[in-house]
């Protein structure tokens, strides 16, 4: 359980990177890593996207057409899933 735990968390850095480096204004096309952080974090945030979409009660509160938004939605569901993982664990 501690994998899946420390792969979420990577997850998660890695969309907040995604999201960092378009607010920076970093191209895709700068060097391997852009391109492989762009397509990791387009791919990681699709459900987001997804789910943003089909809800429509929440269309009325987020624009799922805003890269923000889906990426931070994104890493709030991976981070709630994070803890989920974690509540019936004993220390």
């Amino acid at each position: 359980m501690g994998l899946v735990r420390t792969i979420l968390v990577l997850v998660i850095l890695l969309i907040l990177t995604h999201a960092a480096l378009m607010y920076a204004g970093v191209g895709q096309g700068a060097n391997v890593l852009t391109n492989a952080v762009y397509s990791l974090g387009t791919l990681l945030e699709s459900p987001a996207a997804f789910l943003l979409e089909t809800i429509t009660a929440l269309q009325r509160y987020l624009n799922p057409k805003s890269f923000y938004v889906v990426a931070f939605s994104a890493a709030a569901l991976y981070f709630i899933i994070y803890l989920l993982l974690g509540v019936g664990r004993r220390a």
